[in-house]
């Protein structure tokens, strides 16, 4: 049997499972690096083994479902050039994509979430359930926007940030390499790279401050 390899097998790995299934596209199973899990099933779906053996399944394809934005760019560099023409995207049936927005690699939609014209995906990136994404928005690699979401347009979103569940981010706004985004958070101006923004309007400062 051919199909696709889910990489984690916990809540989004499921998530990821179902908008699989929900498009015809054979799933082979999940493979996840807690020995615990493995032999189990997930919507009937069986847990094969350690990340690593992956290559012994001969997937068509592979896709992390891991809502760490960490874990996935770790797990991308680990299995390097072998897995690089492997990863797919996955997009639920319920999700609306207009035709001129581009998606990367491995990159994850759910259902629920819009995605404007001329808006870019990059690769391994997640836009959770029912997250809006406008027109001409920019979001870099392995950037997670998380459940009930907004993003305006033209507002830019790079490599490794999380939008939390909620927020908002208003017209032109821009935020920064790996900051986070808290909850209900509403975004008026820009967050640099690494910040913690939170509240209303967002405050935002570093780890520790």
């Amino acid at each position: 049997m051919s199909g696709i390899l889910i990489i984690g097998a916990g809540g989004h790995g499921k998530v990821v499972a179902d908008i699989l299934l929900r498009q015809s596209i054979a799933v082979l199973g999940f493979l996840d690096d807690d020995p615990a899990m493995w032999g189990t099933f997930r919507l009937g779906l069986p847990v094969l083994g350690a990340i690593n053996t992956f290559s012994d399944y001969s997937p068509e394809g592979l896709i992390i479902g891991i809502g760490s934005n960490v874990m996935r760019r770790e797990i991308v560099r680990r299995l390097g050039s072998l897995a690089y023409d492997l990863w797919q995207p996955a997009v639920h049936p319920e999700a609306i994509i207009a035709p001129s927005a581009s998606i990367g690699r491995g990159t994850v939609i759910a259902a629920g979430a819009v995605v404007n014209p001329d808006t870019c995906l990059g690769d391994h990136v997640i836009i959770n359930t029912g997250a809006t994404v406008d027109h001409d928005c920019y979001i870099g690699d392995f950037v997670h926007i998380a459940p009930g979401a907004h993003m305006a347009g033209s507002v830019r979103i790079s490599e490794g940030a999380l939008l939390g569940i909620g927020s908002v981010a208003i017209p032109g706004s821009a935020i920064g390499e790996w900051a986070t985004v808290g909850a209900g958070a509403v975004v008026l101006g820009n967050i640099p790279g690494h910040a913690i923004a939170v509240g209303v309007p967002a405050r935002w400062s570093f780890k520790g401050e």
